[in-house]
């Protein structure tokens, strides 16, 4: 017997949808449920955290990068829910809370590692508290809108199709589904293309003799980056942190070492995220080239195992497992808003009349905050041009390249995520649109809820 295409009726109205339960879905849905909006989340996946847990090797950064400017003082720059994250997961044994590096502290100064498992409870469980509904293994598969208004979403999951309807929804796809799909105005960024970026993928590389592979690592001048502390468990400090130069093993010979590797270590033995690989630059929305890049991918994987087995100390019998389960394409669309942050805004540090959170971090060797500082993000970067019910937050903000060499990043996720859920919830239940939201209201809301507009002194 056929089934309905669509079962309009299986899920009640929502106040909040958030569609993407990635590191910006998780801060949206807890802050738009805690101002009391009923809200859902759906996620395509059977967690939450998205690539920034499955495919980062850390939280980056809750801190001003103070050392790539000497004498310049430590501030912080990110609280709310994303420190609540960190909290509890440390307090379950799944992190450690922030380590000052000890080597390339130009980079990043302060590392946050977090364990992957851990905190995909830690996220689901502060959503659940929340009273959020999580939907799992569900897709958004079509958009209703007119006019530049959000209808309902059709979603795809075990039951069906079904309708979902909302007074707002926030887009936390990543590649600006919902965005795109109701008509905003977006750039792709082709394979080949200026902005285009490349996939990942990560994983664990498990029974390596750290203390061994440190000291080969630096007997041979190769480390660039390094941190220690006292993981779970343990009672001495152990390597949290690495950052490897792999150009002196090319140079000795071995053509297929990767082209850099950065990793963190959150259990004995066991480099937890191995950073090294990619494919690309392609087109995020390419379905054959995020296809190839499985394959390609896990192919490298195999291959740099072997390389550690052949070439470094301590690594004899290492073998990798815990791959992240799919690719991680850091880039497909980027979604037009109000207010597109430039390069210049980031490393000038600007700030915003209209600004509900700051950063600093932007994963780009070249470019810096100046003088330590944290630029501001307005209000009306997360509200897509033409949509008046939708709101968006994660990595397709943010048009310009070096700007969103910062924006993509898990911690400016969450940032995003939490001021886009606490307007979408504020919106809801006042029966508005985002854009008349009173912004002073936004920002003492956040305040209240812990969020850092601007940077607070916190010296080392």
């Amino acid at each position: 017997m056929r089934q309905p295409l669509i079962n309009e009726t299986r899920y009640e109205h929502f106040d909040v949808a958030v569609v993407g339960g990635g590191m910006a879905g998780i801060a949206s849905a807890i802050a738009s449920a805690r101002t009391g909006a009923k809200t859902v989340l759906i996620e395509k996946a059977g967690w939450l955290g998205g690539m920034g847990i499955t495919g980062a090797t850390g939280l980056h950064s809750f801190f001003n990068i103070f050392d790539a400017h000497p004498g310049a003082e430590r501030t912080r720059v990110v609280a709310g829910i994303a420190q609540e994250l960190v909290d509890i997961a440390t307090q379950l044994g799944g992190a450690m809370g922030h380590i000052r590096m000890e080597r390339g502290g130009d980079f990043i100064s302060m590392f946050t590692p977090v364990e992957p498992e851990v905190f995909k409870y830690v996220s689901a469980k502060l959503c659940l508290d929340a009273g959020v509904k999580i939907l799992f293994h569900t897709v958004l598969d079509e958009v209703w809108s007119s006019d530049g208004h959000v209808d309902g979403i059709v979603v795809w999951n075990k039951a069906g199709r079904s309708l979902i309807k909302a007074k707002i929804y926030v887009d936390c796809t990543g590649d600006g589904d919902l965005s795109a799909y109701a008509g905003a105005k977006f750039e792709h960024f082709k394979a080949g293309e200026h902005g285009a970026y490349s996939a990942g993928f990560t994983f664990r590389l498990c029974n390596v003799d750290l203390d061994t592979m440190e000291a080969d690592l630096e007997k041979k001048g190769m480390i660039t980056q390094i941190a220690h502390a006292i993981k779970p468990g343990m009672h001495r400090p152990d390597v949290v942190r690495l950052g490897i130069n792999m150009g002196k093993l090319r140079e000795a010979g071995v053509k297929d070492a990767p082209g850099y590797f950065l990793s963190s270590s959150l259990k004995p033995r066991e480099i937890t995220y191995c950073n090294c690989i990619n494919y690309g630059p392609n087109d995020g929305l390419d379905v054959d080239a995020l296809s190839s890049a499985e394959t390609d991918l896990r192919g490298k994987m195999l291959k740099v195992a072997e390389i550690f087995r052949e070439h470094i100390k301590g690594c004899e019998n290492c073998y990798p497992a815990g791959p992240a389960p799919s690719v991680g394409q850091r880039r497909s669309r980027a979604i037009r808003c109000e207010y597109e942050l430039t390069q210049e805004d980031c490393t000038e540090g600007r700030q915003f009349d209209d600004q509900v959170g700051c950063f600093s971090f932007i994963d780009n060797s070249k470019y810096f905050v100046k003088d330590a500082g944290a630029y501001g993000i307005p209000y009306r970067a997360l509200i897509p041009k033409g949509l008046d019910n939708v709101l968006i937050a994660g990595r397709m903000m943010t048009v310009d390249l070096v700007a969103h060499n910062s924006t993509r990043n898990t911690v400016c996720c969450l940032v995003c995520g939490q001021s886009a859920g606490t307007s979408a919830g504020l919106s809801a239940i006042k029966g508005i649109s985002p854009i008349n939201l009173d912004v002073n209201e936004l920002q003492e809301k956040l305040l209240n809820d812990g969020v850092l507009l601007k940077p607070k002194s916190d010296p080392l």
